[in-house]
């Protein structure tokens, strides 16, 4: 038995064989495979070599004229790496003579190729090693569209526990329905996509191992535990009890939660909250509606684009957000937020090279980019909103020219859907996601330009902060906390307030409890969340008192240390008494 420490992300506690899907190139185990094996070990590599050379081939001829000379040299310096006989022969070398796989025999002339780079005196070419390590891996990232179990999207995953090196968005989508009990990964932090879904699914997940799961072999009995991050790797029977009695405690406090699901969430001095749900999926319905929720604030839309060669038809989204609006009545549903982290998998034309992902080609701007695929969106929301009350949020506003741009294509969809004499609601509300600074500063006039507002605290941290929210080497700085974020999202509040329009907050920040009596006091009344926070936001709001709320408030907006703001939050949540505020 031993312990493997990351970062916890979701809920609860669980145990499980491991499910070994897909490692780190380096630092992996050695698999060695059988005589019979050999022919089909060179076939995948030379496969994975190929596949990988036209990728990288495909991404040189699409590099941007402007972009940095650098840029292209790097790529054609790869292909070169990647086509280079010696690469090929040497690994088949590795796997004929040692009886390696392909991807261990990868891994071992690796090895030797950056002993050589390391060797040499000059710095310059010592430094070349990283370029070795990104070729390795690109390959290997081939190698695991077939590794191990090229099957494996045909099983179920029940009562398994996921190891991967990493996880996209589309990944985890794929896995949860393949019902995994857990997920484990190198790669990760608590603040990326990939764990604010397995805080959706209210399911057990530790990310940012660093290199650890290669430790943790296909088979073993492991538990996470999400509460403390930590990995326990063939855990022995005394363990085991103590985290089944950690469990049983866990799930009896989630069971007096649910008791609460027909309860208003009202305050103590009566005012009343709206609490809505986050959803990915239609399927995500009944647990939104076991948790209480008063309909759904976000309709992530994307996923319906993962995991699949062809976008879907206009019809296929209509028929999904009509069982999500049939179920619970008022939905919001935000319009493709694709880019970044979250990209199709499959039958979508590679783009050109994105520097920074986050700051390029993504939600609104792709959308206004690719005018049909937004129309054939846009129909499908209105079309849904002759089932039930609709709203229609376009995400990562910066500007109102990019809002009167949405604002005409709507106009020219109800216009067709009219003359088509196909039934929808005239007054689907439009409104914006306010998650990028410029939109916040400017609240006031998004207020007036829509029918609501609502602030999605993960992207506005990530960019007022300058810090990558995927980046685990970074996430400390992740802080919902900071003077700047506090007063862009009172700033938000206060132009709703101003102009009578609601605003919502659907972030990880309206999830996460220690939060809810400070929003309370900042004006906040329309909270949307994973659907597994509602029943404990919920106690939480029934406990407070929004006038007892107001100093804690004003202290932590006005102090500028950290310290301060985090003592006082506590004492806020403790139903302590404010201090004099130190400068």
């Amino acid at each position: 038995m031993f312990y493997l420490q990351g970062a916890g992300v979701g809920s609860g506690i669980a145990v499980g064989p491991a499910y070994v899907i897909q490692q780190s190139v380096f630092g992996a185990a050695v698999q060695q495979v059988e005589s019979d094996q050999l022919d089909t070990e060179v076939a995948r590599l030379e496969r994975a070599l190929q596949n990988t050379s036209q990728h990288l081939e495909q991404t040189r001829l699409e590099v941007p004229d402007n972009a940095p000379k650098e840029i292209a040299a790097f790529l054609d310096a790869h292909i070169m790496m990647v086509n280079d006989p010696t690469l090929r022969e040497e690994t088949v070398k590795f796997i004929r003579e040692s009886h390696y796989s392909a991807e261990s025999a990868l891994a071992a002339h690796r090895g030797e190729l950056v002993e050589v780079f390391v060797n040499m005196e000059d710095e310059y070419l010592r430094s070349k090693k990283a370029d070795v390590d990104q070729v390795i891996q690109q390959i290997h990232q081939q190698l695991l569209k077939d590794y191990s179990d090229p099957d494996v999207s045909e099983k179920s995953l029940d009562g398994c526990i996921l190891v991967a090196h990493d996880l996209t968005p589309a990944d985890t989508v794929q896995f949860m329905r393949m019902k995994m009990n857990a997920f484990v990964t190198n790669l990760g932090s608590p603040i990326s996509h990939v764990a604010i879904l397995a805080g959706s699914l209210q399911i057990p997940a530790v990310v940012g191992l660093h290199g650890a799961v290669s430790r943790i072999a296909h088979g073993t009995v492991i538990a996470v535990d999400a509460r403390s991050g930590s990995v326990i790797v063939d855990p022995d029977e005394k363990t085991l009890e103590r985290l089944n009695a950690r469990r049983e405690k866990y799930e009896r406090h989630q069971n007096r939660l649910l008791a609460l699901k027909d309860l208003e969430p009202v305050t103590l001095d009566g005012k009343k909250t709206t609490l809505l749900a986050n959803v990915e999926l239609p399927e995500d319905v009944d647990h939104a509606l076991n948790c209480g929720a008063m309909g759904v604030g976000l309709y992530r839309t994307e996923y319906l684009f993962m995991n699949r060669m062809h976008q879907p038809s206009e019809e296929e989204q209509f028929q999904a957000y009509v069982h999500v609006v049939k179920a619970l009545k008022r939905v919001t549903i935000r319009t493709l937020d694709l880019g970044a982290d979250k990209q199709v998998d499959g039958g979508r034309k590679q783009g050109k090279v994105a520097i920074n992902p986050a700051l390029g080609l993504r939600a609104v701007r792709l959308c206004l980019r690719a005018v049909g695929t937004f129309r054939s969106q846009l129909r499908a929301i209105y079309r849904a909103s002759a089932f039930g009350e609709v709203q229609c949020m376009i995400p990562m506003l910066s500007n109102l020219e990019e809002l009167r741009q949405v604002l005409t294509i709507i106009e020219e969809v109800k216009q067709e859907l009219s003359s088509e004499n196909i039934v929808y609601d005239p007054e689907v509300k439009v409104g914006g996601m306010i998650e990028v600074p410029a939109a916040a500063i400017t609240a006031d006039q998004f207020a007036q330009a829509l029918d609501f507002l609502s602030v999605g605290t993960n992207d506005l941290i990530q960019y007022t902060l300058a810090i990558d929210r995927v980046d685990d080497e970074v996430n400390y700085l992740y802080d919902p906390l900071h003077c700047s974020i506090l007063r862009l999202v009172k700033n938000v509040l206060d132009a709703g307030a101003n102009y009578d329009k609601p605003v919502s907050l659907c972030g990880e920040m309206a999830s996460d409890g220690r939060y809810t009596r400070l929003l309370l006091g900042m004006g906040l009344r329309i909270f949307s969340m994973d659907p597994g926070a509602i029943p404990e936001v919920k106690q939480i709001i029934r406990q407070s008192d929004v006038a007892c709320t107001v100093p804690f408030v004003e202290t932590i907006m006005a102090s500028s240390d950290s310290a301060t703001r985090t003592g006082q939050l506590a004492r806020l949540n403790e139903h302590g008494q404010p201090v004099q505020l130190q400068l």
